[in-house]
């Protein structure tokens, strides 16, 4: 339970460059303000993040330069049903990815509270408008726009804030943060006040959430620190906060289901425990069938 007097704290840390955190920066205020907790936006550099941990992809700047071209075709549906899912707009850039440093220095040199406004702006102008964002001036008038309702900040966008040391100094330390705290990648999630047992049975203090399909854990988390948890009458049940489809009906047509799987996966066990509950959600219309292969020759391929 959360102090009383003060609200549950989530880290958001994001590149402009990355296509999740772009979908991350459109749900992260409403899950926050569900729990009445307090978002402090916090831009990191991506590549940093992948130099430091080693990570094949991002090589050439995109994280899928590791992809295979069977995965990358995968990826690239699921991204976007996952778009039309949650209604969010999206255009591929006619080029990607772009350098996003200065981007990420613009954002740490405005004050916090102007800092969700211009990344939505920047997010926008990336992965919707297509815009040129490596351009300082582009920048600067994307954010002098975005910030019409704070003339005061808009004063400060002048093109010597890209050589503001603290800017860059304060980038370098959201970044190594972010690292320091295990992440592997973009979007993060750092939720300053949770209290959680690792593999070891060591209890830990802080804990990070990492990929945008995972925000239902930082949903559920926030929302049991929430200082207002004990008026509400039962907590979320974190089954409660994952995506799922419709109600399912018994099928009306026979409908064959081939499960592909290792006994070397552990993501393939998962999916069989899964097995019987959609036979008895969908009913004997549905026929599954077993078909083992070998992931190391999937891999080879």
């Amino acid at each position: 339970m959360a102090n009383a007097s003060r609200k549950p704290v989530v880290e958001f840390f994001y590149d402009i460059v990355c296509p999740f955190a772009y979908i991350a920066s459109t749900r992260i205020e409403a899950i926050a303000a569900q729990a009445s907790a307090t978002v402090i936006w916090r831009p990191v550099l991506l590549g940093g993040i992948y130099n430091a941990t080693q990570a094949p992809q991002g090589a050439k700047g995109s994280a899928t330069d590791a992809f295979n071209p069977a995965k990358k075709d995968v990826f690239d549906r699921a991204f976007a049903r996952n778009i039309k899912r949650l209604g969010i707009p999206f255009k591929k850039p006619a080029q990607h990815p772009y350098r996003t440093i200065d981007a990420l220095r613009l954002l740490h040199y405005l004050p916090s509270d102007a800092r969700a406004t211009v990344s939505h702006a920047l997010f926008k102008a990336y992965w919707v408008d297509d815009v040129h964002i490596e351009d300082r001036d582009v920048l600067i008038d994307l954010a002098w726009l975005a910030l019409d309702k704070m003339p005061k900040v808009q004063a400060l966008l002048t093109p010597t804030l890209f050589n503001n040391q603290e800017s860059k100094k304060s980038l370098r330390q959201a970044t190594t943060d972010a690292i320091e705290r295990g992440a592997p990648g973009v979007p993060g999630f750092w939720i300053r006040e949770e209290t959680w047992k690792d593999l070891k049975g060591t209890i830990r203090i802080g804990r990070l959430y990492w990929g945008q399909d995972r925000m239902h854990f930082v949903q559920a988390s926030l929302m049991r620190l929430n200082e207002n948890l004990s008026s509400v009458r039962e907590a979320p049940r974190l089954i409660d906060l994952i995506p799922r489809c419709r109600k399912p009906t018994p099928l009306r047509e026979p409908v064959k289901l081939e499960f592909w799987f290792d006994f070397a996966s552990p993501w393939s066990y998962i999916g069989w425990t899964r097995l019987e509950s959609l036979k008895r959600r969908f009913g004997s219309q549905l026929e599954i069938e077993l078909k083992p292969v070998l992931l190391g020759a999937l891999f080879r391929e």
